[in-house]
């Protein structure tokens, strides 16, 4: 998901866009999805950015209650995308020669952490998307 020009225009950085190793995802990368999502209705985009920049917390969570199962399925994606990517990454490193690449337990360590947290954010993105399907029952 590069949502560069979506995190310009809301004044975000990388250290913004979190997911916590609990599982917990930070309020910014949903805003971000919500906003990249809302670009096919410019319109209603700006009503959003303005809400956002405002800091009108009512307004902004207005829109997150109606678009939330696209923002979900947006997440879902980029999570699921992100372990296949780690799952492919880890794979590679462990066909190298650790006698001439010495950092591949440091790489691989690091991946296991990373996918550790995704699994979380995994978990918890699949819970909200089964109390939605319940909801919708």
């Amino acid at each position: 998901m590069h949502l560069k020009e979506e995190m310009r225009d809301l004044r975000m950085g990388f250290s913004d866009l979190l997911f916590y190793n609990n599982g917990d995802i930070s309020e910014e990368v949903w805003d971000v999805v919500l906003y990249s999502i809302l670009a096919a209705e410019r319109n209603i985009q700006e009503g959003f950015y303005q809400a956002c920049m405002s800091g009108d917390g009512e307004t902004k969570n207005a829109y997150h209650r109606q678009y939330f199962p696209y923002t979900l399925e947006a997440l879902r994606k980029h999570v699921d995308g992100t372990l296949k990517v780690l799952d492919t990454l880890s794979e590679r490193a462990n066909s190298y020669d650790r006698s001439t690449h010495p950092r591949i337990p440091v790489i691989l360590k690091h991946n296991t952490f990373v996918k550790g947290t995704f699994l979380k954010v995994s978990e918890k993105l699949n819970a909200m998307a089964s109390e939605l399907d319940d909801s919708e029952s």
